[in-house]
């Protein structure tokens, strides 16, 4: 499972992804490479290791909170490497936004970026409900992607 979130993350642009079992990849990582820009999407004590990677006047973005756990950031890391710590969460900001210029706008930009090929959708298949246990069992090698009408034009739907 790891393995295939990581490689659709490097798909849509990521540079590189580590997952909280690599610290020793991360460290060997930042001997030679100092990032600007970290999404941190677990939190807790791994995030740290991620922020002592970040070079002088960078930037990391939280967006999950999957371990549950506490994040404690040293105040060393913020003061002298000026590092500035953002959180985000898609269903307040659309909540907040739903339906506002403000939104038109950031849907206006996604749509710019898949027209310029900066951005690219992540790897799917196309399924008919019918096909569900193929669907599971390809699950974590491509993404699935149940589609209404292909399985309302399926004959198997009217039981021929």
């Amino acid at each position: 499972k790891q393995w295939y979130q990581r490689r659709v993350r490097v798909d849509i642009g990521a540079d590189v992804v580590f997952t909280s079992s690599q610290r020793g990849e991360m460290e060997d990582f930042c001997k030679e490479n100092t990032p600007r820009l970290a999404l941190n999407m677990v939190g807790g004590r791994e995030t740290i290791q991620l922020l002592k990677c970040l070079g002088e006047n960078s930037h990391l973005v939280t967006y999950g909170a999957m371990s549950n756990s506490p994040m404690s950031v040293p105040f060393g890391l913020q003061v002298f490497k000026d590092i500035t710590l953002h959180s985000y969460w898609m269903t307040r900001w659309t909540k907040k936004h739903a339906r506002t210029e403000l939104e038109d706008e950031m849907f206006g930009r996604i749509a710019e970026f898949y027209q310029s090929g900066e951005l690219t959708p992540t790897p799917y298949k196309e399924n008919s409900f019918h096909d569900f246990a193929e669907a599971l069992d390809n699950a974590y090698k491509v993404k699935q992607l149940f589609v209404v009408d292909k399985t309302l034009s399926d004959p198997r739907s009217f039981g021929e």
